[in-house]
């Protein structure tokens, strides 16, 4: 500690290189602070457009839903002829996301580009639609119409120039058709 004080104290000009490392320290921080800021921005914006539209699969889903909503069932079921059919649909949440975000087709997979750099990449959307019981026999088991996705993000990250590999998230997001009455 002695010897940092003294050659702060120096004025022969000895502290110049150690103000340029605290500097030079300093502007790498910040680097990494705004590149994680940048990534944690990316990830909630995908997720929310993401949770938007499987929100919208579920309530698309609505006039599916079987009739007898005052027993509190919520299923999408039809009638066809003397019996009783799943109804549901898993919409087309690419295309959604295609005109919230912007995002274009490219190699299988969903591309967003901030000029010619990459953002992000979107791929492996999966859709799970769980219907509710028509008649369940416990009916304290009921369950409501369920939509359950997936998505994997890849962002690549502009601090470590091209030699760090790029942020992987798989999302699962839930959404639920609640009848309101």
């Amino acid at each position: 500690m002695k010897k940092i004080q003294e050659v702060l104290k120096n004025k022969s000009g000895q502290g110049v290189p150690m103000i340029l490392a605290v500097v030079l320290c300093c502007l790498i921080l910040a680097c990494v602070t705004f590149e994680y800021m940048r990534l944690i921005i990316v990830a909630q914006g995908v997720r929310d457009s993401v949770q938007s539209a499987i929100v919208d699969v579920a309530t698309e889903n609505w006039d599916e839903a079987y009739a007898g909503l005052r027993e509190g069932y919520s299923g999408g079921y039809q009638l066809a002829g003397s019996s009783w059919s799943q109804n549901v649909t898993s919409g087309n949440v690419y295309a959604r996301l295609q005109d919230v975000l912007g995002i274009e087709y490219e190699g299988g997979q969903y591309v967003k580009y901030s000029g010619e750099n990459l953002e992000y990449r979107l791929y492996d959307l999966h859709l799970d639609v769980e219907n509710a019981p028509l008649a369940p026999s416990v009916p304290d088991g009921i369950t409501q119409l369920n939509v359950t996705g997936t998505i994997t993000v890849d962002v690549p990250l502009s601090f470590g120039f091209g030699h760090l590999p790029p942020m992987q998230i798989t999302m699962k997001l839930n959404a639920k058709y609640v009848p309101r009455f």
